[in-house]
């Protein structure tokens, strides 16, 4: 197993060229996380979403080695507490399986964290599929599971339901 120190990994706010590697890494996750049929996004998105406007819809920091190849993500965006002013909303984050437990993840993170911690945020977000084992990282850095300490659930309405929700009858 790889650790962190053994190779020269450098964690950088990505730049448009790079969407295309993180666009492979994305569908990777999507794998992963057993989700890859509901991916509709294109690295082109990625490009024009993060890059081609004055208003981002995202950041991504990137994990990458001496030869240009990234091998992990992490993207999140700016959200809004009603009750707490702005955020920070870990959308994603992403290593490859080779580079896993070498403490890539862990810088990872913690980039994102030091963002929020030294903006306006008052706390950061994310969510974690209930069988990964990654819950385990974030708990011992202290991140709390809302869904068993404030018992919230987490909604989605996607493209069809809201097709269907304003469909002409």
């Amino acid at each position: 197993m790889l650790k962190l120190r053994e190779i020269n990994v450098t964690i950088r706010k990505s730049k448009k060229e790079d969407m295309v590697q993180v666009y492979k890494l994305i569908k990777a996750l999507a794998e992963f996380e057993k989700l890859e049929h509901t991916m509709k996004i294109t690295a082109q998105d990625l490009e024009n979403d993060g890059f081609n406007t004055d208003n981002p819809a995202f950041t991504c920091l990137v994990a990458e080695i001496s030869d240009g190849h990234i091998m992990g993500y992490a993207i999140y965006y700016t959200s809004y507490s009603t009750w707490l002013g702005r955020s920070i909303f870990l959308e994603d984050l992403y290593v490859q399986p080779a580079y896993r437990r070498s403490g890539i993840g862990r810088e990872l993170f913690l980039a994102v964290a030091k963002i929020a911690h030294e903006s306006p945020s008052k706390r950061m977000d994310f969510h974690v599929l209930s069988w990964n084992p990654a819950i385990d990282f974030y708990k011992s850095l202290g991140a709390m599971d809302m869904t068993i300490t404030e018992k919230w659930h987490h909604f989605r309405m996607d493209q069809d339901c809201l097709n269907k929700l304003f469909s002409k009858k």
